[in-house]
């Protein structure tokens, strides 16, 4: 009996490691501490603690779910290391070779000029880039990794800050310039543009190019049909925008 209640007790604590070895890859690739994971489960700061030091068992079936949902995981994956981490096909894809590297869609889109879509997803996908999850969340810090994409520039609008042909990587669950100016990748009648948007003191948006010979600039006053799709948020020049 001594022996059997062993062999059990190695299996659970094999288990819970295994357990809180995913979760803390699935918390450092989505950027999310402890604080944010306990409240979004819906338990305390010490319950979420105790899973992620080993000192507790996983997640109860309904909390994995949600610790998934605001990872952005598989929950079957979170739960018993089965399956793929990425909750579908058009989520970022980790590499299994290196744990730090996620891969993030490269889009057909491109801006400054082009025929635009109504957003920036997975149904432009022509291939991808791997960055370091680390270097992201020390850097960048998108509200969700998840949500990050790259487009090319076109044109020379925006030079010095990006050229012609220059990889933008875009944060597409940004898209409020009134609440954090920028360049953003802004959809005007079909059109795909990158321009820089700041707030006026009148309350209304300037729209403007960089490049001072072909500055332009223009106010946005709710009458111009303008969609937000994302925030450019790293040129690839080495330059963080």
């Amino acid at each position: 009996m001594k022996a059997t209640i062993v062999s059990i007790d190695s299996a659970m604590i094999s288990t819970m490691v295994d357990y809180k070895e995913r979760l803390e890859k699935a918390m450092k690739a989505a950027g999310v501490d402890i604080t944010e994971l306990a409240r979004s489960v819906g338990v305390s700061y010490q319950a979420a603690r105790k899973v992620l030091e080993g000192e507790s068992k996983a997640f109860t079936a309904e909390n994995n779910a949600k610790a998934a949902a605001r990872l952005n995981v598989a929950s079957d994956w979170l739960a018993t290391g089965m399956g793929d981490m990425a909750r579908n096909a058009n989520s970022i894809v980790f590499s299994e070779e290196n744990e730090d590297l996620v891969r993030i869609p490269l889009l057909a889109n491109s801006g400054s000029m082009g025929k635009g879509n109504d957003t920036l997803d997975a149904d432009y996908v022509v291939g991808d880039l791997a960055l370091s999850a680390h270097w992201i969340n020390q850097y960048i810090k998108p509200g969700n990794i998840r949500e990050l994409k790259f487009i090319h520039a076109q044109g020379e609008s925006m030079s010095p800050t990006f050229s012609d042909g220059d990889v933008l990587l875009v944060d597409v669950g940004s898209r409020d310039p009134a609440s954090h100016e920028g360049v953003y990748v802004l959809d005007v009648h079909g059109q795909t543009f990158i321009k820089r948007v700041r707030m006026r003191m009148s309350g209304s948006l300037e729209v403007s190019s960089d490049n001072p010979n072909i500055k332009t600039v223009d106010e946005l006053n709710g009458d111009h049909q303008v969609r937000v799709l994302g925030r450019v948020v790293w040129a690839w020049n080495g330059q963080k925008l």
